[in-house]
């Protein structure tokens, strides 16, 4: 029997509703934080041409942002005022490896490889979903977001070859964005995960997802000969960490009561230029 489409929110099923709303919003976060720090390196990196790739991926991802913002308006009702000005800290679920400033290059590196990595696998189960009103902006930004992961695997070759210092760099960056990552895709055998396959939303089970994302990178990293914490069992991709989603709280997407520092939200925000947002009352 086929799967119905949803024309809307109101017609998704009751069960089904918010954790369309829960995962629209972690996109959404994830990706809001991907293009401030993207933007942030458009200046000092190691190339012009890195810097205008940065630029790039800012304003991508910040025009994705602004799509998902509007679905989130008009399907259910969450004003990007609020979403943006007025949440607290708590209550955005974004990677944490986004939470505070990137160091140096190599951190970039690896938030674009693996942060932006996960968030495009799961565009791609997106793809032909069942909920209409993403099916039908998803493929432009699966589209795009193949421009950053060019540009992500690019660089991580680079830095793994490089030098012995490079090359260190990338692994101690690798492993430190890889696992919240790792908790962001969250545990396969949630029910907010199941809720998600069952009516459709996403076009295959999330553990055949979180293992896409896992068999990808780990070749990626083994052919450079780079150790980020994975190994290969039975042709299969896994984390050598542990994992303890037991208190993974699902809107947060995160394992710890964790947050993003305020002074990237007070940037975010344009909390110095409040005086002068038109027709907005602050």
């Amino acid at each position: 029997m086929s799967t119905p489409s949803f024309s809307s929110a109101k017609a998704l099923p009751n069960d089904c509703r918010e954790a369309v709303r829960t995962l629209l919003l972690a996109i959404a976060d994830t990706k809001m934080f991907l293009g401030f720090h993207y933007g942030e390196w458009t200046f000092g990196t190691p190339a012009l041409e890195a810097g205008i790739a940065a630029c790039c991926m800012s304003q991508d991802e910040l025009g994705h942002l602004r799509l998902l913002h509007a679905c989130l308006n008009t399907q259910f009702g969450d004003s990007p005022e609020r979403l943006i000005e007025k949440r607290p800290l708590n209550e955005f679920a974004n990677v944490a490896c986004l939470d505070r400033p990137l160091v140096k290059w190599a951190d970039f590196v690896a938030i674009n490889l693996f942060t932006d990595g996960a968030l495009t696998v799961i565009l791609t189960g997106l793809q032909h979903s069942s909920f209409e009103p993403v099916a039908n902006f998803i493929d432009k930004m699966v589209e795009e977001e193949k421009h950053h992961l060019r540009n992500a695997q690019g660089w991580f070759r680079t830095l793994a070859k490089y030098n012995s210092q490079t090359k260190s760099a990338l692994e101690e960056a690798s492993r430190w964005a890889l696992s919240p990552t790792l908790e962001w895709l969250g545990p396969p055998d949630h029910t907010m995960m199941q809720t998600l396959e069952k009516y459709g939303i996403v076009n295959a089970p999330w553990e055949t997802l979180r293992q896409r994302f896992l068999d990808w990178v780990g070749a990626l990293a083994h052919d450079q000969k780079i150790f980020i914490g994975l190994e290969q069992k039975n042709g299969a991709w896994t984390p050598s960490f542990p994992l303890d989603f037991s208190q993974w709280n699902p809107r947060a997407r995160r394992c710890a009561p964790t947050q993003p520092e305020e002074s990237i939200l007070y940037h975010l925000r344009g909390s110095k230029n409040a005086i002068f947002k038109l027709g907005e009352h602050v």
